[in-house]
């Protein structure tokens, strides 16, 4: 079964609150994330998040899925959590996890990514996820 992919990131700068992922690297207005015209379900994301740790603190990551495309309405997934025991003590690279998901999705319609941090302010976090379809 061929799959297609549509990515996103962002930075999140407050905790408590949604960001929508809305650049592409290069691409600062990539346009808005349609659910490819073939597609049946969004079959998995591969997501990253990395805080920078500007305050000691600890923090969860969260992607968060509204919009028209997804037919059974929002959808938040869990992509991680960290911590630090000191303000700016390192350094920290995070590798994109695949996560499974079976969701139901409308072909042709937006979906809206939003990054979410939870937990403790770290200071800021950079995500980057791809949704991963079937068809």
């Amino acid at each position: 079964m061929p799959r297609l992919y549509r990515s996103r990131e962002g930075e999140v700068t407050a905790v408590d609150t949604k960001t929508q992922l809305t650049t592409l690297g290069s691409e600062t207005a990539p346009g808005p994330l349609l659910v490819p015209n073939r597609a049946k379900s969004l079959i998995g994301i591969l997501a990253a998040a990395v805080g920078n740790h500007s305050a000691i603190n600890d923090a969860n990551f969260f992607v968060r899925m509204e919009g028209p495309g997804l037919q059974e309405g929002p959808e938040v997934v869990a992509v991680g959590a960290e911590a630090t025991q000191v303000a700016t003590g390192g350094a920290a690279g995070k590798r994109a996890e695949f996560i499974p998901l079976d969701i139901p999705v409308i072909p042709s319609q937006e979906i809206l990514l939003f990054g979410e941090m939870g937990g403790e302010d770290i200071g800021a976090a950079q995500f980057g996820v791809t949704l991963i379809f079937d068809t």
